[in-house]
């Protein structure tokens, strides 16, 4: 099976389902929208995940040049994000982090696993890695 467009969003994200990794995989080209297309983004991939009972989420920023806007940033820190991820089956996070030359400040990044954890909890788990041959492996296990 090839991978399938679940979603996109023109010069903002693709959303596939990729079963080499056994993923939703949300490539994002730039992270930054005014409307609420980011949001509709991943709230399409969580519903694709519960109807298809998938269990790992792979986050690509790696080429993004700009993160989230203000808004952006405290949804998906918030509540309504954080209880669409619980009622999933999702149980396994990925992050492949900005590159180094992307633009994109990445301080961010350092706590990402521990802030995931903290979010939701024993009943996920969450690596941040290089490329998509060690995201393989953690999702593997």
């Amino acid at each position: 099976m090839e991978k399938q467009l679940i979603h996109e969003a023109p010069d903002l994200v693709e959303v596939t389902y990729r079963p080499d990794l056994l993923a939703v995989h949300l490539k994002w080209f730039n992270e930054y929208d005014e409307g609420t297309r980011v949001r509709d983004a991943v709230l399409n991939a969580i519903d694709w995940v519960n109807t298809n009972n998938v269990r790992n989420w792979v986050v690509d920023v790696s080429t993004s040049q700009h993160g989230l806007s203000d808004a952006d940033y405290r949804w998906v820190n918030g509540d309504q994000f954080r209880s669409a991820v619980m009622n999933s089956t999702l149980t396994k996070f990925v992050l492949l982090p900005p590159l180094q030359g992307s633009g994109q400040d990445d301080t961010w990044v350092a706590d990402w696993e521990s802030k995931t954890l903290s979010s939701f909890g024993d009943r996920v788990r969450a690596r941040v890695c290089r490329n998509l041959e060690e995201a393989k492996a953690f999702l593997a296990h």
